[in-house]
């Protein structure tokens, strides 16, 4: 089964809502909402993810067009003491001649809280949800959390991500991060939903010493609490254990670095199965703005990521999960006042994690490459055009699980 790939459509309609309040707030918010519609039409050469060697699921292309409506906001309260800022933003997509359902659909809605206590004190609360669409991005990057993928399940799908963090400057030269994220996953699909369907508890505390201006590092702890609805024996309990570095090379060129341990505890192992784990963390990345509306970004994250795949007729040739290593980069530039493109690309290597050493599966690996490039034309100051390309690229030592999709969009959007 196929099901891992770069959804570049979806990823741009969430990129928009979870942007739009912070571009927003850089404006001053002099405006305090914004209202968009996006029109796109597509060609996709192979929309089931499919793979021509395994006659159930065989490559099937397809035009089609796309409509994104979406709202975002961004309120200040008691003269910028507490800040409110959400959005939502609807996907409707029409196939032409796929067989099946012709059309699919994803709504993408998050909300956000920032409190201000004094200079010192600030508390943020937010709540990300993507819902009912084909297409379903797992976890955001979080401390702890698993390596970005996506994977692709007919029917309504519901994932959710909420949290809160309080920070304290305690002194110039010290802060600390308290948070908690709960992430939550709902396949239809009944073959992810065996094996996906899960709650997800991530509390966590940074403890940072402010070396200079431009200098900071220190230690972090984070406990992961992973049940699933189903497949009980991959319920997990984990520590992250870190040391991390933020330092600022220029005012234009940060840096970030988070380095450690993740142990591992199934604590509904079946018997006579391995039951813990330990591995590297690592999270790092680069960032640079180059010049006024130009920027790069590139980093590494090696970390734990849930998998669709699994053997569920026999719990001792299970897999647990994946161990992944993940390496992006992106590049947005400004060529002129009305002209910008951008270049994505990701690289992801990961092996399975069988229930047991011996298991077929244990060991396997698979890699994903994902690129994508893009251009917008800002015709007015409302309306802008866009054409894009993104590649997919799945290589996996399980059968039937290999493809490679290419997908063109061309439209326009008007905001307001």
């Amino acid at each position: 089964m196929k099901k891992l790939i770069q959804a570049a459509s979806l990823v741009s309609a969430g990129a928009a809502v979870l942007t739009c309040s912070q571009v927003l707030a850089a404006e001053g918010g002099s405006k305090p909402w914004s209202l968009s519609l996006g029109l796109r039409g597509f060609y996709d050469d192979n929309i089931f993810t499919g793979n021509d060697q395994f006659a159930n699921r065989p490559k099937e292309d397809a035009f089609g067009f796309e409509v994104t409506p979406g709202v975002q906001f961004y309120v200040p309260i008691n003269d910028g003491q507490t800040t409110i800022s959400g959005g939502y933003t609807y996907g409707f997509r029409y196939f032409a001649d796929r067989p099946g359902r012709d059309y699919d659909q994803f709504h993408v809605a998050n909300l956000g809280l920032i409190h201000r206590f004094s200079p010192r004190y600030e508390l943020s609360i937010y709540n990300f949800t993507v819902a009912q669409e084909p297409e379903l991005i797992a976890s955001p990057a979080i401390v702890g959390g698993p390596v970005n993928q996506v994977v692709r399940a007919e029917g309504n799908n519901i994932r959710n991500t909420a949290g809160v963090d309080f920070t304290a400057q305690w002194s110039p030269q010290w802060s600390t991060v308290i948070g908690y994220q709960n992430n939550w996953y709902n396949y239809d699909f009944v073959g992810f939903a065996n094996v996906l369907n899960r709650m997800e508890h991530l509390p966590s505390m940074r403890v940072s010493y402010h070396y200079s201006p431009r200098t900071a590092f220190g230690i972090g702890y984070q406990y992961g609490d992973l049940n699933y609805s189903r497949a009980n024996y991959r319920d997990q309990r984990s520590h992250y254990i870190f040391a991390h570095a933020d330092h600022s090379f220029t005012s234009q060129l940060l840096g970030s670095i988070r380095a450690g341990a993740q142990i591992v505890d199934w604590y509904n192992a079946p018997i006579g199965t391995r039951d813990n784990a330990t591995n590297p963390y690592i999270d790092a990345n680069l960032a640079y703005s180059y010049t006024t509306g130009s920027n790069f970004q590139l980093g590494v994250r090696h970390s734990r990521n849930a998998t669709d795949v699994d053997d569920l007729a026999a719990v001792n040739n299970s897999v647990y999960d994946q161990q992944s290593t993940l390496v992006y980069a992106s590049i947005n530039h400004a060529f002129t006042g009305r002209l910008r493109g951008s270049i994505i690309g990701q690289y992801q290597n990961s092996e399975f994690i069988g229930v047991t050493a011996n298991n077929p599966l244990d060991g396997q690996t698979e890699d994903f490459i994902s690129f994508g490039v893009a251009l917008n034309y800002k015709f007015t100051a409302n309306i802008s055009g866009e054409l894009a390309y993104y590649f997919d690229r799945l290589s996996s030592d399980v059968v039937f699980r290999d493809f490679d999709r290419n997908r063109i969009f061309v439209g326009v959007r008007a905001t307001y």
